[in-house]
């Protein structure tokens, strides 16, 4: 995935915010399965942090832009 404009941009930073609240609510809630939940929450943090340098990626390469101009 790589964001191409601000559209992206706003779209990947709300799916990156319901998916940290979706960890928060995986490791504060009950589980029926501890192994499970660990899985689950690895897998979440996974896709924040490729959110997340994807958010970056972009704004650098925007910053660079401008910077250029």
């Amino acid at each position: 995935m790589t964001i191409e404009n601000r559209r992206q941009l706003e779209n990947t930073r709300v799916k990156l915010q319901e998916l940290e609240q979706v960890y928060t609510n995986t490791r504060e809630g009950p589980a029926l399965s501890e192994h499970v939940r660990e899985l689950t929450l690895r897998s979440l943090k996974r896709r924040i942090n490729k959110f997340k340098e994807e958010i970056i990626r972009f704004e650098s390469r925007t910053r660079a832009s401008a910077l250029k101009e």
